[in-house]
């Protein structure tokens, strides 16, 4: 490649991923902070329930807290340290407490209001001039954290995979608003300035949350940091449709599928399905193990004989259910396109 071609040549993006702590710990804090948004964040809510104590603390802590303020000084902290995708509580207190002495307090943090941005500065400056309120505020990032870690751990792997699946879908040239989706007004405002700076080549950073909200956005020197609950929202929508994928597949079958519409017309044993569809009895068994465990066919002993029948309800929700899913997947993509 010649110099000229080089210069000429757009620069490559570039995608990362990973869990973060230091992410899904704020928005622990910011739970704590905004009770309007319990019910819309169970799992968070559910545990801060449970100590009073620590929420009263966490309110406290910072005098300038207020609607939209939250201690987005801890990934600004964690970023000067490289620990954005700290996994270990002790590595990230140890990170955070080594990054106060050297942080800057007269960053762009362009994502942010000049109002905002002046509070997450004054913040790093009393930080950085007080040992005793370093300790404090690190005691109190443990005490919120202790009571998430065992949670958030277990669901390490699957944040892990949200990850990689986010960044193969960028690769693939899945757009990040289309991933992230367009429920936060704030975030697809920024989106354009985002994209601009993944094609001049800013790294971007996807840190998927199992706590989080609708997203995250916040701009470092060289790096972008997009969270939001990918996992969460993944999560989700495989619980909505591994049932009825099981149930699917049972059917897929022809000769499956050719019993179930036998037996919702006439309930037969096994016996009169094998003369019936000239099979051996122990295939006919096997199918039909397969549909009674799939709840589409329903079994009672009449005479000393176990006869099948289909059960109508469970076949009205599997087409409802099956109805559900595409509908709504059908009008995602008209809104999309729209």
């Amino acid at each position: 490649m010649t110099m000229a071609e080089a210069a000429t040549r757009p620069p490559s993006r570039t995608y990362l991923s990973g869990p973060s702590l230091a992410c899904d710990l704020t928005w622990i804090l910011w739970v704590a902070l905004e009770p309007e948004w319990r019910d819309n964040h169970p799992l968070a809510s559910h545990i801060l329930e449970q100590r009073d104590d620590v929420v009263d603390r966490i309110r406290a802590f910072w005098a300038d807290t207020g609607p939209g303020i939250c201690f987005t000084e801890v990934q600004i902290l964690a970023h000067h340290a490289g620990a954005l995708g700290e996994t270990s509580p002790t590595a990230l207190w140890t990170a955070l407490e080594s990054a106060v002495p050297t942080v800057p307090t007269d960053l762009g943090l362009e994502s942010e209001s000049a109002e905002d941005r002046a509070v997450f500065l004054r913040r790093l400056e009393r930080l950085k001039s007080s040992p005793t309120l370093v300790r404090s505020y690190l005691d109190l990032l443990r005490q919120v954290w202790d009571l998430v870690d065992d949670v958030w751990q277990a669901a390490r792997p699957r944040l892990e995979e949200a990850g990689r699946h986010v960044v193969r879908q960028l690769e693939a040239g899945h757009g990040l608003g289309e991933l992230v989706g367009d429920h936060c007004e704030a975030f697809m405002s920024w989106l354009p300035d985002i994209n601009a700076r993944i094609e001049s080549g800013q790294p971007l950073l996807v840190a998927p949350c199992l706590f989080f909200g609708k997203s995250l956005y916040l701009e470092f020197p060289g790096l972008t940091l997009v969270g939001s609950g990918f996992e969460r929202n993944d999560a989700e929508a495989r619980a909505r449709t591994e049932a009825l994928a099981r149930r699917l597949k049972t059917v897929a079958d022809p000769t499956r599928l050719a019993l179930l519409h036998y037996l919702a017309v006439t309930p037969s044993t096994v016996g009169d399905l094998a003369t019936s569809f000239g099979l051996a009895q122990p295939t006919v068994s096997m199918h039909a193990k397969s549909l009674r465990e799939s709840g589409l066919v329903r079994a009672e002993r009449q005479d000393g004989r176990l006869r099948l029948s289909a059960d109508p309800d469970a076949l009205e929700n599997l087409l409802e259910e099956l109805r559900g899913v595409v509908v709504r997947a059908g009008a995602g993509v008209t809104a999309a396109g729209e």
